[in-house]
């Protein structure tokens, strides 16, 4: 649940009515005792007053009180947003994220970001008037860029909830999806880092083995190496990869299996993708791999086998490391903007296509699509520009042809 700034809090003297805010609203909000009537959970009820202004927040929150009060139990609302409308979509959700990996932790995290900001906005509202779902919906957005957030994080709220009233809609619970003001969200340009630059963070990272002998520098070094040789989604989908997910594949060319391939399931876009790595990677870095876990099974992990933590605790760990020695490197920073470990997907993009490599082969590579690939990978830098220009005019000539 999100936090009460305890500054802020008033307590009325005769009556069991509090007055606050939450960390993350500007707007003042009341909580009251309720004892144990529909609607209230451990006896507390909170009710957003839709004020910034202390004196009216205080009087608001006595009127609301008083109308509770004189209200009969038997009269009191039988609807309630968060029984009717929240629980049954994140029910649905979990289960969707379930059925598509048994293993996703998405639907959850949606719901606790739900939970943790979005939910108290919704408390007590009467969801069959349209207008007040409208004025939750606004309220929403009014903090967040009082909060500074962007129209690129608000859409992601915004999406989620677009859903969840689909569902309402589509179950009957209510008739008309509700108005979500326009954004204007804009692709953020996630400059790449070139070859020579992670060789630099490689480098470092060996100093930090040397030092420390600390055998999560070989692995994490083993990850790098890995992205920016395949078309990965740097995160976990990396390192939830197995021994028996990886194997050799004849090349036609050579009537050699030279090819490594490794199939990837229940990923973003589809459940199952094959991807194979750059020759240099599977004659080099893939047998140093294996070598350094010899009593590895087929069903151990390929990177960080033996590891007690989870997945996405390593993952964690990779992603701070790796941030902290870009930044020791003077790497993390460019052209106003940062480039963690997801930005090694934009440099594989780069890569391959400077190499001339089918539009359409990096796409399936990378699991994606060519439209996606040209708007959020293949930015308009320097490197790019020059590479194109190199591509058109391949002989200068003195005249326009």
């Amino acid at each position: 649940m999100p936090k009460i700034n305890k500054k802020t809090i008033f307590r009325f003297d005769r009556i069991p009515v509090s007055v606050f805010q939450f960390e993350n609203s500007r707007n003042y909000f009341c909580r009251y005792y309720t004892g144990r009537r529909k609607g209230a959970s451990g006896g507390n009820k909170d009710k957003t007053l839709k004020t910034q202004n202390i004196k009216e927040a205080k009087v608001l929150a006595k009127q609301i009180y008083e109308t509770f009060i004189n209200t009969p139990i038997e009269k009191e609302l039988e609807i309630s947003f968060d029984l009717d409308i929240a629980q049954p979509f994140f029910r649905h959700r979990i289960k969707h994220y379930k059925n598509k990996n048994p293993n996703s932790t998405q639907g959850f995290r949606e719901k606790s970001e739900y939970d943790n900001y979005s939910k108290k906005f919704f408390d007590d509202i009467d969801y069959r008037n349209i207008e007040e779902l409208d004025d939750s919906i606004n309220e929403i957005m009014q903090n967040l860029k009082e909060d500074k957030k962007t129209d690129n994080t608000i859409s992601k709220k915004f999406n989620v909830l677009r859903l969840m009233f689909r569902k309402a809609i589509d179950s009957r619970v209510i008739n008309a999806m509700p108005y979500f003001p326009p954004l204007t969200v804009v692709n953020r340009e996630r400059p790449s880092y070139q070859n020579f630059e992670l060789n630099l963070i490689n480098r470092r990272i060996d100093e930090e083995y040397r030092k420390t002998e600390d055998k999560f520098y070989l692995h994490l070094k083993d990850y790098i190496n890995l992205i920016r040789s395949a078309g990965f989604r740097p995160g976990i989908e990396p390192l939830k990869v197995k021994n028996f997910q990886c194997s050799f594949v004849l090349n036609r060319e050579t009537k050699v299996k030279d090819i490594l391939a490794i199939t990837l399931f229940n990923t973003k876009t589809k459940p199952k993708h094959r991807l194979f790595c750059h020759p240099f990677f599977t004659s080099n870095i893939y047998p140093e791999i294996l070598s350094r876990s010899p009593q590895s099974t087929q069903e151990d992990y390929l990177l960080f086998p033996h590891q007690d933590e989870n997945r996405r605790q390593i993952y964690a760990k990779v992603s701070k490391t790796f941030t902290r020695l870009s930044k020791e490197l003077n790497l993390y920073y460019r052209n106003g903007s940062t480039r963690p470990l997801y930005a090694i997907r934009h440099t594989f993009a780069k890569n391959n296509y400077i190499a001339n490599a089918p539009l359409s082969v990096i796409a399936k590579q990378m699991n994606t699509s060519e439209k996606m690939l040209h708007s959020n990978y293949l930015d308009d830098d320097d490197i790019m520009f020059s590479e194109e220009y190199n591509k058109m005019y391949k002989k200068k000539t003195s005249e326009i042809d």
